[in-house]
């Protein structure tokens, strides 16, 4: 039971369905809700419906097959374990079974033992179907989008519902068009169980009259009908009255009625006894809830792939569009760039122009500050013969007198302590020593100079 999250209840009618949907809480399955549909509508899927949320929290789809396509059958067999019964049952299907054995589903229900009776035989409700029609209606039902995990009868939880707490005949009256269950409880356990179908009209007493007495008889010969059956009839006061007007004129006959349960309590109560987990009842062939929960399996991969290539092709598709944006920006800054790259050559060529007209027009000044420089400090005695200039230095060369050689070193120190025109430093980053050559009485002397730079400042 605590496996189980959900269940739901799904019971076929001739003119529709009922789906009861439950939760699990406490223990117990509680009810949520009640849907009517149409023999054409489908399950809602949201009830209905697994996936793989069903995985951590189980749904259990309960399906009723048709009273009227159900035998119910009793069995007294020695105590033994679930399966020991089940292979005692099976040896005695043959007996039992209304079919041919290789056409049917069938299931059982063990009844609890009476209390302070360990030692009597144990009581097995045998639940039989045809299989022909079990694949037709669970066929029916999953094109309505309902796959069952248990294939149950409404019968055994009316039949459970009720506590037989005396001796005699209990009388389960069906809907129209179904047949009645008719349980004979004897000794603090079911002797005898029956569905039969009775025709409308008059003929119905006699001929449940008939049936009657030939399970008495029975009853007699096996040893456990005691005594007049106490008739217990299970139906509503309305359903009531027109059965007990089948037994008028049977002598002495007691009839007591019984209030039934109602559907949704039977939905209740089959969710309840098939989600313990130790449910024998199912006549679900298993084959069936092994296809089933393949399909479950395959649908669940096959969504959890496509969900997989989904989020991959969504991956891939941001990816393209990340790449055509970045794709785009490169190619805006490569056309901004290739634009900053024409400014850049024109302002280098401009800047090379700009320097050239500059040095050009620093070199004419240069030229005029280092006349100026050698003329205001070129002695009276020293004559000047050659004055070159390149640009970035000047020879400088002429004669003296032999007698006064330290004109040309005052002349030379002069030069070197010389500003420019900006007085901002030095003329002159360097000077070469004066050389000097005598002949005579006349002194013949040169020396270089080397601007302080030939850039303008």
């Amino acid at each position: 039971m605590s496996r189980w999250y959900s269940a739901n209840v799904l019971q076929s009618l001739p003119g529709g369905r009922r789906l009861w949907r439950f939760s699990a809480r406490g223990g117990r399955f509680i009810l949520e809700g009640e849907k009517t549909l149409t023999l054409q509508e489908p399950a809602p899927a949201a009830v209905a419906g697994k996936n793989w949320q069903t995985l951590l929290r189980p749904k259990l789809n309960v399906a009723w097959l048709p009273p009227d396509k159900v035998f119910f059958r009793a069995a007294q067999l020695p105590g033994a374990d679930a399966a020991e019964i089940s292979a005692m049952v099976e040896l005695q299907l043959e007996k039992l079974s209304p079919l041919p054995v290789t056409h049917i589903v069938w299931s059982l229900y063990l009844m609890p033992k009476p209390a302070g009776k360990q030692n009597v035989l144990q009581t097995v409700i045998v639940i039989i179907a045809a299989r022909g029609y079990v694949e037709e209606f669970l066929g029916g039902i999953q094109e309505q989008g309902f796959l069952a995990d248990r294939l149950e009868s409404p019968g055994l939880d009316q039949l459970l519902s009720v506590k037989m707490n005396e001796d005699g005949l209990w009388i389960f009256p069906g809907g129209p068009g179904e047949p009645s269950l008719i349980a004979w409880h004897y000794g603090g356990a079911i002797q005898s169980l029956t569905l039969l179908p009775l025709a409308e009209g008059p003929e119905r007493g006699p001929q449940l009259k008939a049936h009657i007495e030939q399970i008495a008889w029975a009853g007699e010969l096996e040893g456990w009908l005691t005594g007049p059956p106490r008739i217990h009839l299970v139906a509503g006061p309305a359903e009531a009255q027109v059965w007990k007007a089948l037994f008028m004129g049977w002598g002495d006959t007691a009839v007591e009625a019984v209030p039934p349960a109602a559907a949704a309590e039977l939905a209740a109560c089959s969710a309840q006894r098939t989600g313990s987990g130790g449910a024998t009842t199912n006549l679900l062939p298993p084959e069936y809830g092994a296809r089933y929960h393949q399909q479950l399996m395959d649908r669940l991969w096959m969504r959890g792939l496509m969900a997989v290539v989904g989020v991959y092709l969504f991956g891939v598709l941001v990816y393209f569009a990340a790449l055509y944006e970045k794709k785009s920006e490169r190619d805006d800054a490569r056309a901004e760039l290739a634009g900053l790259g024409a400014a850049y050559t024109n302002a280098l060529s401009d800047d090379l122009q700009i320097k050239l007209l500059t040095e050009r027009q620093y070199l004419k000044y240069a030229s005029l500050d280092c006349w100026a420089a050698v003329a205001e400090n070129l002695p009276a005695n020293l004559t000047l013969d050659s004055f070159y200039f390149n640009g970035v230095r000047i020879d400088l060369g002429g004669s003296g007198s032999a007698e006064q050689p330290d004109d040309i070193y005052n002349f030379h120190d002069g030069l070197r302590q010389a500003q420019d025109a900006r007085h901002s430093g030095r003329l002159f980053s360097d000077l070469t020593p004066p050389t000097t050559q005598i002949q005579g009485n006349k002194m013949l002397w040169r020396f270089t100079c080397t601007l302080r730079s030939s850039e303008a400042p």
